[in-house]
């Protein structure tokens, strides 16, 4: 007896624990109809997004081109004041060689000067005195007039300065709103990309909805039990986490060590590695329509699953690896909505990631033997749209 009990044991040992939920729900037609609901909701909301942001876009341009007239401006009244100050100069010039003259003439008491002739040349004391009194009024005239025009030359110089600090601020402001305008200009073109995969995503819920209706589900029945057998279809991948980046990509690979550490293993990899900031508490995401049909583990891949999707009228399948917690059950229908399981690092990983593989055609059906899957495994990039480098920032958002 006790023998039989110690190999009983020791095969319990080797048996996989694959960790479930409790969290799993039904779902019904009238929950779908709810979710169609929402993404109508949702689309309603993207669409007035698009409209303020269209709003803004032409606000800025009108800003701009405001700032753009004024700067013209400026540049005019800019060159005038140093066209002004030039001439001053000139007459500042003219008028100082002229009182230089005659205040030399004034000051001689012998020799022909003509302004010495002229006050000699009076006939009577008045008109010494006339001609004396108008000789140093026009002395007077012009160094008042010397001086009013430096003033004047001090006023242009502190106003060419003043404009020259405000055609500076307007060049700023007009390089920020520059920047405003690409930026918004980029939220559009993201809104508009949104705005494709809700109008596809709002198609598909409702094809989704007929085909269980079609199958004679009722409103209030578990999907699951009335349409065990359909596959829902679906129209594209979505990326299967909200935030993220790439860790490794799909192909031939060699060994990475990182401060004598290995990050990943030679060889080639069918799939791509996936994660973020969140590591054990992410959650993962179908990244499609689909019907569960697989879940194990192995030494390698830890916790895993397989879901079958038709997206276009195509066949393929999704792989998910290193997963801490499942959260589905084979035979259950997913969207890309339903969260299937929570990142880890189970089975041969180095640290909290997802290892997501696609592949062409039905797995376990169309071909059973590891060798088939890896052969019909093509690179993720191809179907689901992941940035070239950096992170993304949601599961839709467009990146070239």
């Amino acid at each position: 007896m006790k023998k039989i009990l110690t190999i009983l044991f020791i095969f319990l040992l080797f048996i996989p624990i694959v960790f479930y939920s409790s969290e799993v729900e039904a779902k019904t037609i009238a929950d779908l109809r709810k979710e169609l609901s929402a993404i109508e909701k949702k689309e309603a909301e993207n669409t007035n997004n698009i409209i303020m942001t269209e709003s803004k876009i032409n606000a800025t341009k009108k800003e701009i081109s405001t700032i753009y007239d004024n700067i013209t401006n400026i540049t005019s009244e800019i060159q005038q004041s140093e066209k002004d100050i030039v001439d001053l100069g000139i007459k500042i010039e003219e008028k100082d060689k002229s009182t230089k003259a005659l205040m030399s003439s004034l000051q001689k008491t012998t020799g022909n000067s003509f302004y010495v002739e002229y006050l000699f040349g009076a006939d009577t004391i008045e008109d010494f005195i006339y001609r004396y009194a108008i000789t140093e009024e026009i002395t007077k005239y012009n160094s008042e007039l010397i001086i009013e025009m430096n003033d004047n030359i001090k006023e242009l110089n502190i106003k060419k300065e003043e404009l020259a600090a405000q055609q500076i601020e307007l060049g700023k402001k007009q390089n920020l709103l520059s920047t405003q305008l690409q930026q918004l200009a980029n939220t559009k073109t993201r809104l508009y990309e949104l705005d494709r995969s809700i109008e596809d995503e709002i198609k598909n819920s409702r094809s989704v909805i007929q085909m269980y209706k079609d199958a004679g589900c009722g409103e209030t029945e578990d999907i699951n039990v009335c349409a065990r057998r359909l596959l829902p279809p679906d129209t594209k991948f979505w990326r299967p986490f909200d935030t993220g980046y790439v860790t490794s990509n799909y192909g031939y690979r060699d060994a990475l060590y990182s401060g004598g550490r290995l990050i990943s293993y030679s060889g080639f990899h069918e799939g791509i590695d996936l994660s973020n900031s969140l590591g054990l508490n992410n959650k993962i995401y179908s990244v499609a329509n689909g019907k569960v049909v697989k879940i194990f583990y192995d030494q390698w891949g830890g916790n895993q699953l397989v879901i079958h999707h038709s997206i276009g009228g195509n066949y393929y399948t999704s792989s998910y690896a290193h997963l801490s917690k499942i959260l589905v059950r084979e035979g259950d229908l997913v969207s890309k909505d339903t969260v299937i399981g929570m990142m880890g690092s189970t089975g041969s990983s180095t640290g909290y990631h997802l290892h997501l593989a696609i592949s062409t055609g039905l797995r376990y059906k169309d071909y059973v033997y590891y060798s088939q899957y890896v052969a019909r495994c093509i690179n993720p990039r191809n179907v689901i749209n992941f940035p070239s480098y950096g992170s993304w920032r949601d599961r839709v958002s467009f990146y070239n």
